[in-house]
Order: C-alpha cells, then structure tokens, then sequence
C-alpha cells in the first residue's frame, strides 16, 4: 500500500467536504467584491510577511503579531464576506485537527481522555472526540509516560 496514494485520496475526499467547499465558496464571495477583495488580500499580504519573519528568525515581534490581528478584527467588522470566509476557516481548521488526531491516533494508538493533561470538566467532551475518532473499534491504547508530559505546564489541580 503505498502511503503517497493514501495521502492523495485523502485530499480528495476532504476537499469534498462542506467545511472545505463552504471555505472555498467564501473566498470566491469575497473575490467578487471589490472592495472586500481589496482589504482582503492586504491582510492577505501582512499575514505572508508575519509568516515570513516567523520562518527567517523564528522570532515574530508581539507588535506585529497584535497589529494582524487588529487588522483581522477591523475587517470582520466592516466586511461582512470576510467574516463570513474567517468563521469556514474555523471550521475548516477544526476539522483538519480532527483529521490529524485521528492520523496520529492510527500511529501511535489511542489515549484515553482520562490520560490527557486536561482539565477534568473537558474529560468527557474529550473523550466523546476520541470515540467518534474509533468508529467504535477497539484501538491500541497509547502508552503516555511521565516523560510525555514534561515541559506541558498544567493548571493546578491536576
């Protein structure tokens, strides 16, 4: 089985998905106004030039990093598309983390929420994901060592 064709039929089917196609309709939605698509691909460009510095030096200035995210709330307020494009990229980023847990998972095996370093209201809905992830089989259960949990500062109590 050779993993190259696996990754690219996963692609393929995620790019079928709502959170992909509504991510991809409001992009378009946003192209067909000029002036959302202005303002836009001005975000667009101080976001590349972030991601740039963050790549060369490692090192974004927080300055930096508060005034895109100024300007990302200054558009959402003032442009309704490109909220609207904003709100499916969350959606879209939620489900590339559960498509990524749920590689992860496959590799490594399956924690139980009740070894994660979350807080104990959390447990359950964690637990939930971890389900849906299964499909209801039995996986091989992940071995977390104490080794795995050093440098993840936990909020007391836990």
């Amino acid at each position: 089985m050779n993993y190259i064709i696996k990754a690219r039929e996963l692609g393929e089917a995620l790019s079928q998905t709502p959170e992909v196609q509504a991510l991809k309709a409001a992009e378009a939605s946003i192209m067909a106004d000029p002036m959302s698509k202005e303002a836009f691909v001005q975000y667009q460009e101080k976001e590349r030039g972030l991601v740039t510095t963050q790549m060369l030096s490692k090192i974004v200035p927080e300055k930096d990093t508060l005034a895109l995210l100024d300007l990302k709330v200054r558009l959402m307020n003032k442009h309704p598309l490109i909220k609207a494009y904003f709100v499916q990229q969350q959606n879209y980023e939620k489900l590339m983390a559960m498509v990524n847990l749920t590689l992860t998972t496959a590799m490594h095996g399956m924690p139980s929420a009740s070894d994660l370093p979350i807080p104990e209201e959390f447990k359950g809905m964690a637990q939930q994901i971890l389900d849906k992830i299964s499909g209801g089989n039995a996986m091989e259960k992940m071995q977390i060592t104490p080794d795995m949990l050093k440098g993840i500062k936990l909020p007391p109590n836990l």
